[in-house]
């Protein structure tokens, strides 16, 4: 199954809404900055403006930033597809969040160019980290096929399915010893326990 770990492809409405959300939670973010600072906080503000209004800002974004990364990482692929896509958001939401903040405070500390170099690197290595670690093979195709999808072309499959009935890709195998179905990931037989062979089943 050389395709298995293909992503599921939003479609672009859902991409330009994905990016709406987004954008909103963003700016709401930044809001809340100000109301913090020039609302809630105003008197401490005023003491020292240009130490406590970056206090603000860092904590805020920070501490927010760190929590969306956290619960979306932590409760990725447990949803349906409705699910998956504002967890999309919010995992996107987090990251640019987050750099966008470090990027800031680097703006208040290093000369611009710099930053520039850097926060393109925070970017590529971001996108990098949560590919390998949230959006691998493995976990992808665990996820459609918990759903009882093909992990393929994710079309719903027949119950004990060695074949998927729309593409053909192989999504499960019988165990050797005592015939039971098994999926095409799992490792042992769920039946008697036996390790499953890795040999590719064979269509009849």
């Amino acid at each position: 199954m050389d395709r298995q770990g293909e992503e599921v492809h939003l479609t672009k409405l859902e991409t330009v809404l994905v990016v709406g959300v987004i954008g909103c939670l963003l700016f709401a973010t930044w809001e809340l900055t100000h109301l913090v600072a020039d609302v809630w906080l105003r008197e401490w503000v005023r003491a020292d403006r240009y130490t406590h209004e970056r206090i603000i800002r860092y904590g805020v974004g920070l501490s927010i930033s760190i929590t969306s990364l956290l619960g979306t990482t932590r409760y990725a692929f447990r949803f349906g597809r409705f699910g998956e896509t504002v967890n999309r958001a919010f995992l996107w939401y987090g990251t640019l969040l987050l750099l966008s903040t470090i990027g800031w405070f680097l703006l208040d500390c290093l000369p611009e160019v710099f930053v520039g170099f850097l926060g393109a690197g925070l970017f590529i290595a971001t996108i990098y980290v949560v590919q390998k670690r949230f959006f691998t093979r493995e976990r992808i195709v665990r996820s459609r096929m918990d759903k009882g999808q093909c992990p393929i072309c994710g079309v719903v499959l027949h119950e004990d399915s060695l074949f998927c009935a729309a593409c053909g890709s192989q999504v499960g195998r019988r165990c050797t010893d005592c015939a039971a179905p098994a999926r095409i990931m799992d490792r042992f037989c769920w039946c008697c326990g036996s390790e499953l062979s890795q040999e590719p089943a064979s269509a009849q």
